[in-house]
């Protein structure tokens, strides 16, 4: 259902996200664990980080993907990281 090309197989993709190991962190990763099971994590689309299109990226769900390198780097520190991934989730039904 929705999907942009019906039969069409895709490569499988493996992703490592960080969250905080503290009573936020797991409130958020239950939130992400529902989207996931609601397949709203992934999407067909244009990479952002490759430019290749018609490819399996994010969808508008940003995650951490380094502990370090603070947002530029899609990692830590990040003092909006925590609100924005809620806001996110709440902008696809997950509260």
């Amino acid at each position: 259902r929705n999907h942009p090309t019906p039969g069409r197989r895709y490569k499988a993709l493996k992703r490592t996200a960080y969250l905080p190991n503290n009573s936020e962190g797991k409130q958020v990763y239950k939130l992400l664990k529902r989207a996931f099971d609601n397949k709203l994590i992934f999407t067909i689309g244009a990479s952002r980080t490759t430019g290749k299109e018609d490819v399996l990226t994010w969808n508008d769900i940003h995650h951490k993907t380094s502990v370090d390198g603070g947002p530029t780097k899609f990692g830590y520190p990040d003092s909006t990281y925590m609100n924005r991934v809620r806001e996110e989730l709440a902008a696809k039904g997950i509260i």
